[in-house]
């Protein structure tokens, strides 16, 4: 079998990639991202992407079309694609036939920042600027919200909210037109997490049908080498949201909330070392469900890549993500070739720059492990994680094996790979 992902350095349409929003058309997929103009990349299968320099503006459109941001943010604009720039953390959702593209701009660190709304009949432009949705000054209030990082979600009523936020004043809400796209009553919004200076930004909202929950995924620390994802639920939209342990997310003690999705991590049988993964979005397809992001590679902040994951919901409603990037994984139903050993990485809620090793284990059906369809419960001294199982592609061993991902009643989190 050829090995998918034996080396990075044939990924070259994914590096590079911040900051990743997806989205599907009837043709392909397209991941819109942080860096240039809003780079694009585009896959038919969520494994094998092309990078074809697409990007949702060049240099003078951009500095045409989003000209009130610029000037009110007072940035320089990049000289290439590929290079950093202000222009960060996009998202984008179809509505009718029109792609609404929201944008921020901004430096870093800063607070003088902006929010604004641009719309294509194409998902490869040209981009037609729609105006503001809301800003944030410098040297101002440092409880209000900074105005980055948009994600934009209808609600099950088809309410049409976006949410936005980082360090500073938190992560906040507020309610859009679904005709314009633009804010209904251009105030601040709901204060749905973090805030005091707290290092979470990154939002992004996703809603389940089967569970009736929307799910709050945020990004904790720093994005050069501690981000790691946290996951709270709310039966609103607005919130409150809360994390497996019932605390609400504005809570002050930020580093014990959320329940931990991923974190830096590095499986001993495999190649590569994952540093601060992180500012995720969500990708559902159907009944399935993908978490996308970028991580950082082997502790070298300059190496970026885009990362898709499967995203599953264990039996007590809780999204895990594979360990592995997606290679056509499937649910494991069968109670079948479970024994064996297992390398095995605990991640806790903790923000850190450590990189959390896996430590190999004997596993055994009903003894530290019990399993009905897909759903797993892994038992520790102390904890039980709840799971699903499913056959995965692993980089390491250059074959299809089984794994888990599983948490705990306290938010933390387990990943295992099938070695032997």
């Amino acid at each position: 079998m050829k090995n998918l992902f034996q080396d990075y350095s044939d990924k070259i349409a994914e590096f590079g990639v911040h900051d990743p929003a997806i989205i599907k058309t009837k043709e392909k997929y397209y991941t819109i991202s942080t860096h240039g103009y809003f780079q694009i990349r585009e896959s038919n299968d969520l494994i094998h992407w092309i990078d074809n320099k697409n990007s949702c503006f060049n240099q003078t459109t951009i500095q045409n079309e989003l000209k009130e941001g610029i000037d009110y943010c007072q940035v320089e604009l990049p000289k290439s694609r590929n290079l950093a720039s202000p222009f960060w953390a996009p998202d984008i959702i179809k509505i009718g036939s029109k792609y609404f593209l929201y944008y921020s701009i901004s430096s870093f660190g800063s607070t003088q920042s902006f929010i604004g709304l641009a719309k294509s009949d194409n998902i490869l432009g040209p981009y037609k600027n729609q105006g503001k949705i809301l800003s944030s000054k410098s040297g101002g209030n440092i409880e209000l919200p900074n105005a980055i990082d948009p994600c934009v979600k209808f609600d099950k009523d088809k309410k049409l909210w976006l949410s936005y936020g980082s360090f500073f004043g938190g992560i906040y809400i507020i309610e859009l037109n679904k005709t314009s796209g633009l804010s209904k009553n251009n105030k601040i919004g709901t204060h749905i997490a973090g805030g005091k200076m707290a290092p979470i930004e990154g939002s992004f909202i996703t809603y389940n049908k089967k569970t009736d929950y929307y799910y709050l995924f945020l990004s904790f620390g720093s994005l050069v080498d501690s981000y790691n994802v946290r996951v709270a639920r709310s039966k609103n939209i607005f919130g409150p949201y809360l994390d497996p342990n019932g605390k609400i997310m504005t809570d002050t003690d930020w580093d014990n909330l959320g329940g931990i999705i991923i974190a830096n991590y590095r499986f001993l049988h495999q190649n590569h070392t994952y540093t601060a993964p992180g500012h995720n979005s969500i990708l559902q397809d159907g009944e399935k469900y993908y978490f996308v992001h970028h991580t950082r590679l082997d502790e070298k902040a300059d190496k970026h890549y885009l990362n898709i994951r499967s995203m599953y919901f264990n039996e007590l409603d809780w999204p895990v993500v594979m360990p592995n990037r997606y290679a056509h994984d499937k649910l494991y139903l069968s109670n079948k070739n479970i024994n064996g050993t297992y390398n095995v990485i605990h991640l806790s809620k903790r923000t850190s720059t450590k990189t959390n090793e896996s430590i190999s284990i004997e596993i055994q059906l009903n003894r530290n492990l019990t399993k009905y369809k897909q759903y797993i419960q892994f038992f520790t001294n102390d904890k039980i994680y709840y799971g699903v199982m499913a056959s995965i592609y692993d980089e390491g061993l250059n074959i299809y094996t089984l794994a888990f991902s599983a948490m705990s009643k306290d938010g933390e989190t387990i990943y295992a790979i099938k070695i032997k």
